[in-house]
């Protein structure tokens, strides 16, 4: 289950990279094991504060333009399915593979693609929006075990 780092940062999802950052600096600031030795004023009780871990996390996968739009069209996908607006099923094998760019593609009757890259498979997405409509397609795929070769 991919987790929503937009809700650890508390930001909204069209938040400038600005934004993300100074909310992650706040969090820190605030969250940070060393902070809680001295109790600040309207600092959250323990059982509310958020681990440091989580928190960096977020950032890690937000500050960057590149992981930022995979991590939107992965979260994007994971919300469409969870309401269950698939509108189509694709298998793997039936899609072209680049390569190069190490990604999967298949016409959308749009014009469109869906794309899916190695990455998004080996963390588990099976769930792809069209490059330039709103339909949702899954993916059809087995998981290869490590010891297959």
């Amino acid at each position: 289950m991919l987790k929503d780092y937009y809700s650890i940062l508390g930001v909204a999802e069209d938040a400038s990279p600005a934004e993300i950052k100074l909310q992650y600096q706040k969090l820190l600031l605030i969250h940070h094991p060393d902070k809680q030795q001295q109790k600040q004023p309207g600092q959250p009780p323990a059982h509310e504060l958020i681990p440091l871990q989580e928190i960096m996390e977020a950032w890690e996968c937000l500050r960057m333009p590149a992981q930022r739009e995979f991590y939107d069209s992965s979260l994007k996908a994971m919300k469409l399915r969870a309401n269950g607006q698939v509108n189509d099923d694709i298998d793997l094998d039936d899609m072209e593979y680049d390569e190069e760019s190490s990604v999967y593609t298949s016409p959308c009757r749009c014009s469109g693609e869906y794309i899916i890259s190695e990455d998004e498979l080996e963390l588990g997405v099976d769930t792809v929006v069209c490059s330039t409509c709103s339909l949702i397609v899954r993916i059809h795929y087995e998981v290869a075990d490590e010891d297959d070769n």
